[in-house]
Parts: structure tokens; C-alpha cells; sequence
């Protein structure tokens, strides 16, 4: 009796376990597919992705659904190149829970609600053929023979007409950003698209109230040199004046606010750096260009981030120091900041 039960479920078994992954395992043909369809838990892994994929799609307006498989395209190969097999320091199924893991961290974030408003990312992937120059051997690149640029930006679903103005400045925004890191002069994707570069732009919203949305940009550049570069910024933007967030719209004009926080900031990199610059991080900069620089970063909002915490400034990799000695972000308390603070203007929670 036993014996016939096991022979009846047997089939329904393999059955069930032939359509576990998000493709047909009985034709799995790579090493991954075939070490999805072999490792349950990753089975349940590759469903739990495509379903947060489904649902990226189904959030999605019908001019966003093509970008949107070609993001998939693109992590599909990258699947492959990033968990090759017989790599025995990092097994290949190992190397897929982790990419498992980020993709499906990555997707759940496509479709996010913030203070009732509905944001679904748009994407968009790009390719520039390589010239014979353009990449060294043995570099792996995210398309073969080509430089990529792959984007994710989000779009608020309101209807509103603060929200339909955030929707047209955030991309020009992404871009002015790219620009600054690169000290190119972009005017639209394309622009930004190089061969032997793989790039990614990748935005992300972090905060909204009645008054301001925030979102980050993180840029990830690989030229296959020494090592990538990853830029970040922030972007915020005023809803009911419909631009973006300025310096005065948060502290008061004429009241040394910016002197005083060059002060502070000056203080904080030379605790954070004189010990690995020979006795003063200024010397990173070219003689006289320390204040400049400073007030740069104590002024520009593309170097802020606005926390419940505080208000911190935080620095990108050479900007004031060497790659790997890139200081923590400086995050000053709100109340420190009080009597500079427009009465207006509304604090992160």
C-alpha cells in the first residue's frame, strides 16, 4: 500500500518540481538553471524574483513595460556571468542565493508607497559597440563588445500636478548629476552612454512630506580600470513651488549659517583625516582650494542628506581624500542647526 501511494505522488512530485523555478526546469540548459531546478531553496528564490518581477510589471504604464524586460534581460546575463561553475572558493550555488537575494531586494523596491503617493521605477538599458580600444583583455563586460548603461528612475503614479512636475524634472535631474561626477555634458541617456563603460544609474526615493521629496542617485561606473568608481547624490524637490530645494528654503539668508558650518565641517576632516595625510587633510587639495571646496560641499544639496537624525554632509570617493580613505558623512543634530533654520521649512521625521 505504501509502495502505491509513493508511486502515485512520485509523478506529481517530479511534476511540481519540473515548474518550481520560473522556467520550464525539464529544459534547463545552463549550469545555473540547472543548479536552480537541483537546490529547493533556490527554486523558491527564482519564484519569489519573478513574482516581485510580475508585479513590477503590472504596476507599470504600458511605455514602461519594455524597459523593464530589458532590465530583466540584462540581470539574466549577468546571472550567468556573475555565479560561473566550478568556482570552488564561491560554489555556484552560493554565489546564486546572494544574487538571488540582492535582485529580489532590488524589484520589491520597483513599486514603493510613500505618504499615500505610489512610485513604480521606469528603466532603461542602452549599448555602445566598442571600438577595438575600448576594453582590455580578459575584462568581462555586462554586454559582450559593448559599453552598457542601464538606468532606474521612479515615477510617482498621482496625477497631481506637483507630482506630474516632479515626474518631468527628475530625469534631467539624474543626468545634471551624472554630468557633475563625469564633468561630461550630457542632455539625455544617450549622452551618457560610452563604449567600454558599463554604468548604471540607479535612483531611489528616500523621503516625502507635505513640502519636499527626496531621492537618492547612485552611480556606478566601470571603466575597467584599477577599480569602479560609485557616486552618490541627493535630489530634493519643493511639491508646491514645483523645483528643486535650495539652500535658503532651509536656512536663514545673511545669518553666517554657511561660515559657521564650514567651521564645523573643517574641524570634523581634520579629526577624521590628519593622521593619514601627514598632519593635514588640506593638503589633498591644491594650495588655497580647501575653502573653496568646503563651501561647496556646505551649500550644495546634492551633498545633503536630510535625516530625522540631522543634517549630514557626506563626500565621494577623491573628493577630499583618497579612495579608500573616503571619511563617514558629518551629521550634525537639527538642534545645533536651530537658530539658522527657516520657521518654514519641514524637518524629516
Amino acid at each position: 500500500m505504501r509502495k502505491t501511494l509513493l508511486a502515485l505522488s512520485l509523478p506529481l512530485l517530479l511534476c511540481a518540481q519540473a515548474h518550481a523555478a520560473s522556467f520550464d526546469c525539464s529544459k534547463a540548459a545552463t549550469a545555473q538553471e540547472k543548479a536552480i531546478c537541483a537546490t529547493p531553496d533556490l527554486s523558491v528564490a527564482d519564484d519569489q524574483m519573478a513574482a516581485a518581477y510580475q508585479a513590477w510589471l503590472a504596476a507599470a504604464s504600458p511605455d514602461g513595460v519594455a524597459g523593464i524586460r530589458d532590465d530583466q534581460r540584462l540581470w539574466l546575463r549577468t546571472r550567468t556571468t556573475s555565479c560561473p561553475a566550478g568556482n570552488a572558493a564561491n560554489p555556484i550555488e552560493q554565489c546564486l542565493r546572494q544574487v538571488y537575494k540582492d535582485r529580489i531586494d532590488e524589484l520589491r523596491l520597483r513599486v514603493k508607497t510613500l505618504a499615500g503617493v505610489t512610485f513604480v521605477a521606469r528603466a532603461i538599458t542602452l549599448t555602445a559597440r566598442d571600438g577595438p580600444d575600448d576594453v582590455l583583455p580578459g575584462v568581462t563586460e555586462v554586454t559582450p563588445g559593448f559599453g552598457t548603461l542601464q538606468a532606474i528612475w521612479p515615477q510617482a503614479s498621482s496625477t497631481a500636478p506637483q507630482w506630474v512636475a516632479w515626474n518631468s524634472a527628475i530625469v534631467p535631474a539624474i543626468i545634471q548629476a551624472a554630468n557633475a561626477n563625469e564633468s561630461s555634458s550630457a542632455h539625455d541617456w544617450n549622452g551618457l552612454v560610452q563604449p567600454g563603460v558599463d554604468r548604471s544609474l540607479t535612483v531611489t526615493v528616500e523621503r516625502v512630506n507635505t513640502q519636499w521629496v527626496s531621492v537618492s542617485v547612485l552611480d556606478f561606473y566601470d571603466g575597467h580600470g584599477a577599480h569602479p568608481m560609485e557616486n552618490s547624490s541627493e535630489f530634493y524637490w519643493l511639491l508646491d513651488k514645483q523645483r528643486a530645494l535650495k539652500a535658503e528654503d532651509v536656512f536663514l539668508p545673511n545669518s553666517a549659517w554657511d561660515t559657521w558650518m564650514e567651521k564645523r565641517l573643517d574641524t570634523y576632516l581634520h579629526q577624521a583625516l590628519d593622521s593619514q595625510s601627514d598632519g593635514n587633510y588640506q593638503g589633498w587639495f591644491t594650495a588655497g582650494d580647501a575653502p573653496k571646496e568646503l563651501q561647496g560641499l556646505v551649500t550644495n544639496p546634492g551633498d545633503w542628506k536630510l535625516e530625522p537624525a540631522g543634517f549630514s554632509i557626506f563626500f565621494q570617493p577623491y573628493q577630499v581624500a583618497c579612495y579608500a580613505c573616503t571619511p563617514e558623512p558629518l551629521t550634525i543634530p537639527w538642534s545645533d542647526l536651530k537658530p539658522y533654520l527657516q520657521s518654514g521649512f519641514v524637518l524629516p521625521q
